[in-house]
C-alpha cells in the first residue's frame, strides 16, 4: 500500500510540473512536497536491502525534514501572487541539515544495521522533535489561511475563493492524519504492538485516500492548479506607482475589450476582469479620474453611442442605446446629456444639419 502511495504521489508530483500555469511556484512546492513524501515511502522497497550504503539510512531519515517547508510555501505562494523565496528562507532548512548531521554520525557510529540502528538510537526524541516541527508548521499554515480569509472577505465582500476553500480542506485533512500518525507513534512506546499495527494500516489508506482525493481535484477543478484566481492578494502593499500604472491597466483593458457593452456590467466584475479588487479599482477610478465607476463606464458607453449615430443614421435610438450598454432610454438620455451636452436626438439632428451642403448662392 505504501509503494502504491508513493508511486501516486511521484505521478502527481510530474503532473503539476508539467500542466501548463502561469502560476507555477505552488505546483513546483506541492510536487516537491509529493515526491519528498514518494522518496519517504520508498523505505519499504530498499529498506530491507543489506548491500545499500550505509549513509542512504542517514539520509532518509533526514529527508522528512523538508517536507513541512515545502508545504509552507505551498500555501504561501497560493495565497499571494507576489510571494517570492527570499534569502532568509534558507533558515527552514536547518531542521534538515541537523538532522542529516546528526544521523550520518549515527551511521558511521553503529556501523552494522543503520536503517534499524538509526530509528532505536535515540528514536523517542527524533519522533518528538518531527511532530513538533509539524504542528509549528501547520500552526503558521492556519495563521496564513486566516490572514488570507480576513483580507479576501475585506476585498471581496461576499465573494467565495475557490482556492481558500481548497487550501483550508487540505489543511484540515492534513492535521487529522497526523493526529493520526501522532497517536499511532505514542502507542509505540506502550506494549500495545497490535493497536499501532492497526493505526498503521488505517494511517495508509487515510494517506492513499488523500493522495487519490488530490488527484481528483486535479481532474475535477484543473483551474486550482492551471489557472490564476484574479482576485489573489498581494503579500506587500503595492509600489507608490500602483495609481498610474493601475488606472493605465484599467482604461487599456476598457478601451481594448469594451466590456461596457455588456448592459450588466458592475464594478466586481470589471475588477475580476483586470485581475484587481473592486476597492482598488474604485479607488484608482476616483483618485486618478475623479469620477465614479457608472461615469467612467458611461463616458465610454456614450462615445460608443455617438459612433453608432454618426455612421449609421437609420439605426433607431432604441437600437442604439442598446448597442452601446445602455438598458433603458431615460438613463441613456441622463448619461447622453451629461456627457455630450445635448439628448441623442438632438446630437444625430446637428450632426445630419452640419454636414448638410450649403443652398446659400
Amino acid at each position: 500500500m505504501s509503494i502504491l502511495i508513493g508511486f501516486t504521489c511521484a505521478l502527481l508530483g510530474g503532473f503539476l510540473l508539467a500542466v501548463p500555469s502561469p502560476r507555477k511556484l505552488p505546483n513546483r512546492f506541492l510536487a516537491a512536497f509529493l515526491f519528498l513524501t514518494a522518496i519517504e515511502l520508498s523505505v519499504w522497497i530498499w529498506g530491507g536491502i543489506q548491500s545499500q550504503p550505509d549513509w542512504v539510512s542517514g539520509v532518509w531519515f533526514a529527508i522528512g525534514k523538508l517536507q513541512m517547508p515545502a508545504f509552507f510555501f505551498f500555501f504561501m505562494s497560493s495565497c499571494y501572487s507576489d510571494f517570492r523565496l527570499k534569502p532568509h528562507d534558507v533558515l527552514h532548512l536547518i531542521p534538515f541539515g541537523l538532522t542529516l548531521s546528526f544521523n550520518l554520525f549515527l551511521v558511521k557510529a553503529v556501523g552494522a544495521n543503520p536503517l534499524a540502528d538509526i530509528f532505536s538510537a535515540g528514536s523517542a526524541a527524533s519522533i518528538a522533535l518531527s511532530h513538533i516541527i509539524y504542528y509549528a508548521y501547520l500552526t503558521a499554515i492556519v495563521a496564513i489561511l486566516w490572514r488570507f480569509r480576513q483580507r479576501f472577505r475585506l476585498h471581496h465582500s461576499g465573494g467565495r475563493s475557490e482556492v481558500l476553500l481548497w487550501l483550508t480542506q487540505l489543511a484540515a485533512v492534513s492535521l487529522f492524519a497526523h493526529t493520526l500518525v501522532l497517536i499511532r507513534d505514542a502507542v509505540r512506546f506502550t506494549s500495545a504492538s497490535d493497536a499501532v499495527l492497526v493505526l498503521q494500516m488505517i494511517g495508509a489508506l487515510l494517506a492513499l485516500a488523500i493522495t487519490t482525493w488530490i488527484a481528483l481535484k486535479s481532474l475535477l477543478q484543473p483551474d486550482l492548479f492551471r489557472d490564476v484566481d484574479r482576485r489573489l492578494l498581494q503579500l506587500k502593499a503595492a509600489p507608490a506607482s500602483l495609481p498610474d500604472s493601475g488606472i493605465k491597466r484599467v482604461v487599456d483593458f476598457v478601451e481594448a475589450q469594451k466590456p461596457y457593452l455588456n448592459s450588466d456590467l458592475n464594478l466586481a466584475d470589471l475588477a475580476h476582469q483586470v485581475a484587481m479588487t473592486a476597492r482598488e479599482v474604485s479607488e484608482l477610478l476616483n483618485g486618478s479620474l475623479g469620477v465614479h465607476f457608472f461615469d467612467f463606464v458611461n463616458g465610454y458607453r456614450v462615445e460608443y453611442a455617438k459612433t453608432l449615430l454618426l455612421d449609421t443614421p437609420k439605426r433607431s435610438i432604441i437600437q442604439v442605446l442598446h448597442d452601446s450598454g445602455f438598458n433603458s432610454k431615460s438613463s441613456f438620455n441622463t448619461a447622453f446629456k451629461k456627457h455630450a451636452g445635448l439628448t441623442p436626438s438632438a446630437f444625430r439632428v446637428q450632426v445630419v444639419l452640419s454636414s448638410a451642403p450649403s443652398t446659400i448662392g
